[in-house]
């Protein structure tokens, strides 16, 4: 009972303990329960569309999760690094310039990229079919969504507002789309398009980012509205141009696989593929849980110069993420065939790479959240170089790999490539900042 008691009392307070589980729970809360929302949304997705049609859905939606990184121009980074500091040191006008300055210069980005995506997409038409090209013209409308609420989303967490920056888009906009989804349905009477189902993404990514935004304006201090906005954008940019690159590399790193399956293979195998892809995702729930609240802490512990907090915490970090990761696998690994079978039965040929990717999760997961610590603490040039050369590990891989394996041989070439990624991380963090972010941390010092 006196264990049970001091427990209590320590997740009460504010030691690091108590704030990383505290933290964690509230925005894993969001992410199991948006978790389960996907998931229902995207079954009733390939049970609507089928196989086809949901493999041109994913594959153009790939393409614009792809290219709103581009328009973000590392941007988020900046915000997630600067907002925490800023906070910490009351520089308001500095918070309040950062915010306007990177909407505004997003925005414009997103506009220019949607304007020659479009040329694009209409110089592609008939190599890509009328249902493909009405696809991407839709997905197009998405992307300054999109960037948008990526932006407003790092700035809730940076405040530490980490449950209000997920329920808008886990839970507002899967619940939208299934209503929106069923009722389609319902008035048609037969199975939906790819364009269809784009157009029902897209109306309630707009309905949810409004939601977001008028949080987001209502949780930031009133000192920074009061501010003037003083604006260092030669120092933003410095820190954020380095993460565009990075941040690209990054989806390159996670999107490339879904990409060459599709052009290698067809739209059927890439549906099969990214639905297989959609529910190991559930697994990073728990590291993204803990990284929202991991990430700014980096940066405040790191700027108020508290080294041996920022080492611990790493530590406990890496421990929570690898033990959900590690009891989760095991259970999903379990239900694999009965998770897959419930998206239709052809679905459940992504057994193999499902299984591949959900051991690759367990292995990297040795790693904590060591891949915030370079950026946060002004590494971020050598993390964008590091990235880009798992990137390409990638790249080469699925080439070689798809033609041979199929959609197992993609899951090979991502595992690769984030181990890959990793090592390379870990050995620069420990040389130049003498932190170990692993599992093994403890048994290290």
């Amino acid at each position: 009972m006196q264990a049970i008691a001091a427990l209590k009392e320590r997740l009460s307070g504010e030691g690091l303990v108590a704030l990383l589980i505290k933290g964690a729970t509230g925005s894993f809360a969001v992410k199991i329960a948006g978790a389960g929302l996907l998931f229902a949304s995207q079954m009733l997705l390939t049970r609507l569309l089928g196989a086809t049609q949901y493999g041109i859905y994913i594959y153009a939606l790939t393409w614009i999760i792809l290219l709103s990184q581009v328009a973000e121009l590392g941007l988020g980074s900046s915000i997630l690094r600067f907002v925490a500091a800023y906070r910490v040191k009351a520089q308001w006008g500095l918070l309040h310039g950062l915010l306007r300055f990177s909407s505004r210069l997003v925005f414009g980005l997103s506009l220019v990229i949607v304007a020659v995506g479009a040329i694009v997409v209409w110089w592609l038409r008939e190599q890509q079919g009328p249902e493909q090209t009405l696809t991407f013209w839709l997905a197009l409308a998405l992307l300054p969504v999109l960037t948008l609420t990526g932006l407003r989303q790092t700035a809730l967490v940076s405040l530490k507002h980490v449950i209000r920056a997920g329920i808008p888009e886990s839970i507002f906009k899967q619940l939208l789309i299934m209503a929106m989804l069923v009722l389609l349905y319902l008035i048609l009477q037969h199975p939906l398009s790819a364009s269809q189902a784009m157009t029902v993404n897209l109306l309630s990514w707009l309905v949810t980012f409004v939601i977001g935004t008028v949080w987001l304006l209502r949780l930031l201090p009133p000192e920074v509205a009061k501010a003037e906005p003083r604006y260092e954008r030669r120092e933003w940019l410095r820190v954020s141009l380095p993460m565009l690159f990075a941040t690209g590399m990054r989806m390159v790193l996670f999107q490339a696989d879904i990409i060459m399956v599709g052009l290698l293979l067809g739209a059927r195998e890439a549906g099969i593929y990214a639905v297989a892809t959609r529910i190991v995702e559930i697994v990073a729930f728990g590291e993204q849980a803990l990284n929202s609240i991991v990430a700014p802490m980096i940066s405040e512990l790191f700027n108020s110069e508290q080294h041996a907090k920022l080492r611990r915490m790493m530590t406990l970090a890496a421990w929570g993420r690898f033990a959900f990761t590690l009891v989760v696998s095991l259970i999903m690994a379990l239900l694999g065939e009965f998770l897959l079978g419930l998206f239709g039965a052809e679905f459940v040929e992504g057994m193999a790479p499902f299984l591949i990717l959900l051991a690759g999760n367990v292995l990297i997961s040795v790693a904590g959240s060591g891949g915030f610590l370079m950026p946060m603490t002004g590494h971020q040039n050598q993390h964008a170089i590091q990235v880009a050369i798992a990137a390409a590990v990638n790249v080469i891989l699925n080439a070689i790999l798809v033609p041979l394996y199929g959609i197992s041989g993609a899951a090979i070439a991502t595992v690769i490539s984030m181990v890959t990624w990793n090592v390379i991380m870990l050995n620069y963090v420990w040389r130049h900042l003498r932190i170990n972010p692993t599992i093994f941390s403890r048994l290290a010092s």
